[in-house]
């Protein structure tokens, strides 16, 4: 599902999200109690290759193991929409999701972050913690887009950033975040 043309017009219009910094987007009693943002592990250098690199396989395989011990299990999963340039939102959460028996939604595109917002307004998700993989250049976008509050993320995902977490949790209408370093 592409961002609509109208989605793009009012982010260059009126310059950026319409969540206020710490203002939870969903309305109260909707959307998730926490979200982990992160960004896929590492990749091979190659721009031709769309996978992870051995090192980000073995990121992601260590991500199956830590999420569930130190979040506890992840009721959903979102990545990035794979495309012939990159499959690794998926791949980044592949281990996860065959070990928590969960599937993986990757319907959005990493510019449609406001529609993946939408989404996560619906009844299914209310109250629950999910986990999602993104690109790095869009990974701000989506946390403030989230209300996560200014200075709880980078403004710019660092290219060689690939073990930040960003925790969102909501509570009533507020939105609160943290940053937490993968031990790996």
């Amino acid at each position: 599902m592409a961002a609509t043309i109208f989605d793009w017009l009012k982010r260059i219009v009126f310059g950026g999200p319409r969540t206020p910094p710490g203002e939870s987007p969903f309305p109260a009693g909707t959307g998730p109690a926490k979200l982990l943002v992160m960004r896929h592990a590492e990749k091979t250098g190659d721009r031709r290759d769309p996978s992870l690199s051995d090192a980000g396989a073995a990121r992601a395989e260590k991500l199956a193991a830590y999420i569930p011990k130190q979040f506890g299990k992840p009721d959903f999963l979102f990545a990035a929409a794979s495309s012939k340039r990159s499959s690794r939102p998926y791949e980044t959460l592949e281990p996860l999701a065959n070990a928590l028996g969960l599937e993986i939604d990757e319907r959005y595109d990493d510019e449609d972050y406001d529609a993946l917002v939408e989404r996560l307004a619906k009844p299914a998700y209310a109250g629950n913690f999910g986990v999602i993989a993104w690109r790095h250049s869009d990974i701000p976008a989506l946390c403030a887009a989230l209300g996560a509050p200014d200075g709880t993320y980078p403004e710019d995902w660092p290219e060689d950033l690939y073990t930040l977490v960003i925790e969102i949790s909501f509570r009533d209408t507020h939105a609160t975040a943290r940053q937490i370093t993968e031990p790996f």
